[in-house]
Parts: C-alpha cells; structure tokens; sequence
C-alpha cells in the first residue's frame, strides 16, 4: 500500500470511496464531486501533504485529511479526518494512515503556529471500538460528544414570536457579511476552545462555498444601527444529500447571538422563522450538530424549536504544548 497526495484526478475515487464508507458507517454525511472539488481548493490546506490518499496499485481505499486552522490565538486547532473503505479493513490499513494523519498534524501545527498550544480534534460515531483504538493509540481520546438533530418539516410549526422593537429582521446581504463574521466570533467567545474565524475561513465555509444560502439565512440587527448584527442564523444546503436521500435538507450551520443579546430568545425567533422559509421552499426536513459543551444552553433551544437528537458523535482530541523558543 502507497500513501500519496490526492489530486484532483483523484476525485471521482474519492467520492465512490466516501460513499462505500457512508454505506456501512451511517453518519448521515453525503459528499459528491463538487463538494470535493471545494474542499481540495481550501486555501488554508496544504494540497501535497493534507489531503492523502492510501493505494492499492491504481486502488483508493483509504484517506486522511489534515485541515490546520489559519486563526489562532493562544491556540491553534487542526481538524483530522479520514477512513478506510470497508471491505479492506482489518488488514491495517487504518493504522497506517491514523499514524500518517497524527504525524502531519504535529507537522502543520510546528509550521504554522510552533510558539502556541494546539489542540488535534477528530470526530466519529459514538461506539465505535476500532476507531476508539486507533485513536488512542496516537494519544486521542474522546473528550466531548457532539450531536446531530433533525426535524420533520412536513410536520406543523410553531410561528416565531415577535421581533423585539429595537431590532430588525433581515435577510442575509453581502453588505452583512463582515458584521456576521464579527458577531459570530463575538458570540463565540466564551465556547470550549474557541479561536476566532478568520476572513479566509469565512470565505471558504459560508459565503464562498457552493452550499450557502444566502436567501434563507436571516440575521437580528439594532434598529438604529442596521448593519450592527446581534444575532443570527446562517443556512446551507448539500445536494449530496438530496442526490441520495431523494430528499432535501437545510442545514442551520451556524446559529449565534452576542452575548449582550442574550437572554432574550432571539435563537429560539430566528430559528423558528428559517424554520418557516425551509417549509415554504420546499424543504423536506432540517438538521444542525450542536456540541454538548455549549456554554449557551443551545441544545434545550433547539429542542424547544422541533429539532430531536439523531446521532451522537464522539469528538477526539489531543492537546499538543507549545514548543518552547531555542536559546542561542
């Protein structure tokens, strides 16, 4: 077996291999070329070393990928991801790359960010042994858990409750983008291991990416200051998903208020209205993750908004200290 860089030649493997895995895993996750194509393009990835790929001859079975986060503060996370196709594991395929994958996330960390703490984070389906094992033994351990909700939009809704007179619903505009980045990084401040997006990211993972939706994601602003956002919800659909569930989803991808809003319900409004809007276009149903550390109480919110618990996710981490400066 040869590990080696994914190119976008590789791309069609790549997405057959993520299907084979979903077959049996069931996460619920649906990727198709398109959603490949914009991951690979992520600026803040190296493409010769983060995205990997384990072959059998001219074979994919098996992947990693290590996302490095840009921002940091007194902390830089790396996201780690990565499977092997079902029918060849057992046969230590999964412990190559796990060990492949670890080691250039310690390496992206020493290249980017050396001088702060970094925390390696990688997520998979409570339950899982195998993966619990292979983790460990690179020194992650679950710490947290994660889940994923989902409602019935055919199935009736509570209408949204009033919004507050001294501030204004609006709909997503560019002209919002950069107070939403503002306040979604506001809003997140006080969350478990928290660093703030930067405008790359924000890029990359909302306004720039093939999945947002601008139409149907609403924000809260002050009356007498309209592009002041104070609270929000940002929508995404994946037609993987619909391609096939022979449904569609919108996804609440990102749901925040500042915490000088808080207190107020104003989650628990907007969700409802996008709520409302998802039923009105023709969505089937809505999901969102939501972690079980929130500081925000978010998931007795979306409870209350309809949203029940699907999956729950195991999140592994590590936590890796900052490299102290050579003296010379």
């Amino acid at each position: 077996m040869d590990l080696r860089a994914l190119t976008p030649a590789d791309i069609p493997a790549w997405n057959i291999l993520l299907a084979a895995i979903e077959e049996v895993d069931r996460t619920g996750e649906h990727y198709n070329e398109p959603d490949l194509a914009e991951a690979m393009a992520n600026p803040d990835l190296d493409p010769a070393r983060d995205l990997v790929g384990a072959f059998a001859g001219n074979d994919l079975v098996g992947y990693f990928c290590v996302y490095p986060r840009s921002a940091a503060e007194s902390l830089h996370k790396v996201a780690l991801d990565g499977g092997v196709r079902p029918d060849v594991r057992g046969r230590g395929v999964g412990r190559r790359l796990v060990a492949a994958m670890h080691g250039r996330a310690l390496e992206a960390h020493r290249e980017r960010h050396p001088g702060l703490a970094a925390l390696l984070t990688c997520s998979g389906v409570e339950g899982d042994t195998d993966q619990a094992s292979l983790m460990a033994e690179v020194g992650m351990r679950p710490s947290r858990w994660s889940f994923t909700m989902r409602v019935d939009l055919s199935r009736p809704l509570e209408p949204p409750p009033p919004v507050p007179e001294d501030l204004l619903l609006r709909t997503y505009a560019p002209t919002l983008s950069e107070s939403m980045l503002a306040a979604h990084n506001a809003a997140f401040v006080d969350h478990p291991n928290f660093t703030p997006w930067s405008e790359t990211m924000w890029r990359q993972w909302v306004t720039g990416s093939r999945s947002f939706r601008p139409e149907l994601s609403v924000v809260l602003v002050e009356r007498d200051h309209p592009d002041h956002v104070v609270s929000y919800v940002q929508s995404n659909e994946y037609d993987a998903y619909q391609q096939q569930t022979g449904r569609r989803e919108a996804f609440v991808a990102k749901v925040g208020t500042r915490r000088e809003h808080r207190g107020r319900g104003l989650a628990g409004l907007l969700l409802r209205h996008v709520l409302a809007e998802y039923h009105a276009a023709g969505y089937d149903e809505a999901a969102l993750d939501v972690d079980s550390e929130n500081p925000t109480g978010a998931l007795g919110i979306y409870r209350r908004a309809g949203f029940e618990v699907e999956r729950t996710f195991a999140d592994y981490t590590q936590s890796v200290p900052a490299q102290r400066p050579v003296m010379t």
